[in-house]
């Protein structure tokens, strides 16, 4: 059977069920605490799975003058390599022009390489890097790779 999803704007009723998504898809989660303040204060969208009903992926953005910028998405590592994070990130870009942004920032683990190639076909290019700034479960850090695309041109 093949799953089906749901994407919809992110509630502050979804806050425990992303936190217990985020704890348990990213080694380094963001707070409860910052989860909360995410999703009221910056847009924020869900897929929930249908069958079986319980979030599989989150992605919270801001916006500042005339720049959106994606602050985390994150699926359920089981189902990865889905095309779960694609749609939350259209979904994002989509809302981003709808907010007449000129551009969409975000950045990511220079390790993450599947991340950077999704960003890479919505047109996002690196345009500066970070250093030591992700800690590593192991200890020590990694590089954040920054990265930039065009929405509009600019009037």
């Amino acid at each position: 059977m093949t799953n089906s999803y749901v994407l919809r704007e992110a509630t502050l009723s979804d806050a425990e069920a992303i936190c217990a998504l985020e704890r348990s898809s990213d080694p380094h989660p963001w707070s409860d605490s910052l989860i909360r303040e995410a999703l009221q204060s910056r847009q924020s969208w869900v897929l929930a799975c249908t069958e079986k009903p319980h979030l599989v992926g989150w992605l919270t953005a801001s916006v500042l003058f005339d720049q959106s910028e994606l602050e985390l998405v994150v699926t359920d590592a089981s189902r990865r390599r889905q095309g779960l994070g694609k749609r939350l990130v259209q979904q994002w870009l989509a809302w981003a022009r709808e907010q007449e942004c000129v551009e969409g920032l975000l950045e990511v683990r220079e390790s993450n390489q599947g991340a950077i190639a999704l960003y890479q076909q919505f047109g996002f290019e690196q345009v500066g890097s970070r250093k030591n700034y992700y800690p590593l479960a192991e200890g020590g850090h990694e590089h954040a790779v920054l990265m930039t695309c065009k929405l509009k041109e600019e009037r």
